[in-house]
Order: structure tokens, then sequence, then C-alpha cells
């Protein structure tokens, strides 16, 4: 029997967590909800990957980046807060949990305090607590947006500390200052210097892109379509908070499937995408911008639709989105035990999806009922063999026999009174097959026909579910 072991990256079990080939110094951010952990992670990386607004326990579930630093390369954590009281929720208590066990098996700790709020009881607590670990500390106060609050600094010596490190992570001040100490302490734990671009010289692109990598595989939908349900059938237990109510997952989810000897799947459970005049307010808002950028950087996308309401203007865009950003998708239908007895409504369906598939008719379909667990097991397998497509490099040989027959069966027309030709091809990259052909014209090839050889391409190399981009540059003239 294979043996599938989950593990929620960051989450669940970091003891478990896929060993990086560079041994990183793990660094977590701890401290009260709301001190600004997420905002500090995000001004350190320069992204917006977690989630930030002034909503407590906004951040549900660890975070991670990576980072390198003055030549040191280091996995930063995002916590999602440690609470003290006594009458937590069981959301709160598993943040609190979890954030507790990413102290353990962290290297560093950065003890977020909030300058604004000042020295607390419960910030006591929290940093009495953690000195318990006995884990090297920085502690670094936050929102000192302006002179004025520097004042308040003195506070924070109460704790027994020698030293705090004063930052703004809303408007970056400070922050250069905070990793220096961040680097002097790693280095005293004679962490070395690594180049994070060292073991990568000299190998092609796709050896890069694809080495020990997992295949992303992203879990999106409108809200209570199931996609928590079907997350919970998938991974093999029970980890998502499953509930009637949309908007249950506010926050992206990774967990990692292994399985010995197949290629491991990293899972994202998005939340839910509703329809534009229903996001109100700033978190779902956020949560659509979060849920697109997943799609932006996986391989392949679930979409999951509820076969009882049939397909919506947003399950349409969530498709479009798919196509504009190059990915791989698969469609499935969920709640089918619904409608297995009344087949006029399921060819109703399915003439709707053919409809809504039309620009994306290489992207294959399935019925499933997470709840009963029906066809659920042909996901994984359809993941592999479509992902096989979506990577695969073809030889220049094989391209420009595709190309040639291409041509043979529709010549290209003729735009501006320019007779358009195309020489020759090459495929440059994979995820998805992307390839450039050299043409006189390469401005004036119209859409229709660039999908055209799209299709050629898909059908004459094998690229049956994958998208497949195709790039037209001038050919220089010899001289």
């Amino acid at each position: 029997m294979t043996v599938i072991k989950i593990t929620r990256l960051y989450y669940d079990d970091m003891d478990s967590m896929p060993k990086n080939k560079k041994i990183m110094p793990k660094v977590a951010l701890v401290g009260r909800p709301n001190v600004g952990k997420s905002t500090l992670l995000n001004r350190l990386t320069r992204t917006r990957d977690a989630l930030v607004d002034s909503l407590p326990g906004l951040t549900r579930d660890l975070r991670y980046a990576e980072l390198t630093w003055d030549g040191l390369a280091m996995q930063l954590i995002d916590t999602g807060g440690i609470d003290k009281s006594s009458n937590l929720n069981t959301i709160s208590q598993i943040v609190h949990e979890q954030s507790l066990k990413a102290v353990e098996k962290s290297d560093l700790l950065l003890i977020i305090l909030d300058v604004k709020e000042g020295l607390t009881l419960a910030d006591r607590e929290i940093v009495d607590e953690l000195r318990s670990y006995k884990k090297p500390y920085l502690v670094v106060i936050n929102k000192v947006d302006n002179p004025s609050l520097e004042l308040n600094l003195s506070e924070f010596y109460e704790l027994g500390v020698s030293e705090i490190i004063p930052v703004s992570a809303e408007h970056g001040k400070g922050t250069d200052a905070l990793m220096r100490r961040v680097i002097d302490v790693l280095r005293h734990m004679d962490w070395p210097l690594e180049d994070s671009s060292a073991n990568l010289e000299g190998l092609p692109l796709e050896t890069m892109q694809d080495e020990d990598q997992p295949i992303k595989v992203a879990l999106i939908g409108r809200p209570n379509t199931g996609k928590s349900s079907l997350f919970n059938r998938l991974v093999g237990e029970p980890r998502m908070i499953v509930t009637d109510l949309p908007g249950t997952t506010r926050d992206s989810i990774d967990t990692l499937i292994q399985r010995p000897g197949i290629k491991d799947i990293l899972l994202t459970d998005t939340a839910g995408i509703r329809r534009k005049a229903r996001v109100n307010d700033k978190i779902e808002k956020f949560s659509i911008i979060k849920a697109i950028n997943v799609i932006k950087g996986c391989d392949i996308v679930l979409i999951v639709m509820d076969i009882s309401e049939g397909i919506t203007d947003q399950d349409k865009r969530l498709i479009g989105y798919t196509e504009r950003y190059g990915r791989a998708c698969i469609t499935l239908f969920n709640k089918w035990d619904l409608l297995q007895q009344d087949q006029r409504l399921a060819k109703l369906r399915s003439r709707e999806l053919d409809q809504a598939k039309r620009f994306i008719p290489y992207s294959p379909h399935l019925n499933i009922s997470a709840f009963t667990g029906k066809y659920v097991k042909r996901i994984l397998p359809l993941i592999d063999d479509v992902y096989v497509d979506f990577n695969k490099l073809i030889n220049t040989g094989g391209v420009n026999s595709a190309l040639q027959k291409a041509l043979a069966k529709r010549t290209p027309p003729i735009s501006r009174g320019h007779h358009l030709r195309l020489y020759y091809t090459t495929q440059i990259t994979a995820k998805p097959p992307t390839f450039l052909i050299f043409a006189n014209y390469p401005d004036l090839i119209p859409s229709q026909y660039e999908r055209f050889l799209a299709n050629q391409f898909r059908e004459q190399l094998g690229l049956n579910h994958t998208p497949v981009r195709i790039l037209f540059r001038k050919r220089e003239r010899r001289a």
C-alpha cells in the first residue's frame, strides 16, 4: 500500500518539512496578535504575501519565506500570534500552539512588541514564556512611526533586556539595523555565509526550475463549493476547518503530499473568491489578490465548482485567470452525488462547461463528490498526467517538424499588405511549453493564427493537457 505522508508546511509538523539543500537558520517572528509580524515579514521580503490589516488574528497559519541578507540565507517564519487569554476559541488555541511549535524549531526569535500599546501584561507573560525555551532572541519594538513615539521606548527595558530594536515595519524604518543585528547573532552561532546562487551555476533553466521541486497545485473556487472538504479528502485527514460558512479559509494553506517514488505535490487551498460586488471587507479583497498570486505561482489549478448551482460568471473568471497566466487547469464539478439521478440536468451542466472552457479545450474535467469521496482518487493521477505535458521539453527538430506541418495545413495570412513568413522555431522554456518562432513581420501576426499554431503544436507534440505559448521574433538578416 502506498503511504502518503502529509505535512502542512510550517504548520503541523516542522520536523518532516522537506529539507533544503542549503541548511538555513530558522528565524521566527513571535508576539501577540496584531503587533505587526506579518507587516514586518512583508517588509523584509519586499512582498505582500501575508495578509495584513488591523484585524487581530488575521494570520491563522504559519507563513514561511526565504531571505538572503548580507550573504547569509535564512528562513523567516511568521507566526499567527501567542495569546495568553484564558478564553481562547478553537482556532486561536490552535494558532497559539502552532506558534509555540515554531518557537521550538527556530534558531533565533524576534519578539515583536507594539510601541503604541506600550508594555502590556500579556507582553511580559509572553517574554517570560519564550525565555523558557533558552533560544537566542531580539526584542523588536514595532510601529515606531514618528519621533514622538520614540519617547515611549524606555518602558520596554523593564523586561530586563540590554537592547531593544525600534522599527516601523509599515514605513521600513529601522529594518536595516534589525537585519544587521540578526546577521550578527547568527554569525556568532557559526552559521556559514551562503551564496544562494552558488549551487545553480551552469545548470540549464529547466533543471533549476524543476530539480527536487514538488508539483505546485492550487485549489480555488467560489466560497462554499466544497474546497476544504476536497482538501481533506486529498490529504487523507481533516487538517482544515470545514464548515458551511463561506470564507472560513481566509489565507492560503500549503500542504505537502509526499509520495514515495512519485513526485511530491504541494497543495495550496485558497480562500473562496467572491463576486466583485460582494467583496466588501478588506480581508476578502486581500484574499482575492492572494488567490490570484497563488494561481500565478502554481503549476496546475484545480477549479472547484458546485454542480448544483451550475457555472457562474465568477467560475468563468477563474477559468479565464488560468488562461491569462498560462497555468494548466483541471475543472472539478463537486457534489456530483446530488445530480446522478438527474440526467437532464447533468447534460445541461456538461454543455455549460463546454461553453465556459471553449478557450481552454486542453483542460481535463472530473465529476466528483468530496462528501462521499466518489472519484476523488482520480485527481492525483490526473495531476501527474497534466504535469508531464506542462513540464515537457521538445527537441528543436521535433518542434520545427510541427511548425512545417502547421504551415502546410494553413499558410500565414496577408497582413497589412505583407506576406507573412515563419522561418523556424525553438522551445525556450517549459511550464508552460513556450515556443519562439522567427518571422519576417512578427508584430503583424493575427491572434487567430497564433491560436491556430498553439493548437497545432499541442496536437502534434503530444501536449494534450497544457496551455502552449507562442512568441514571435523578427529574424535578423544576415550581413
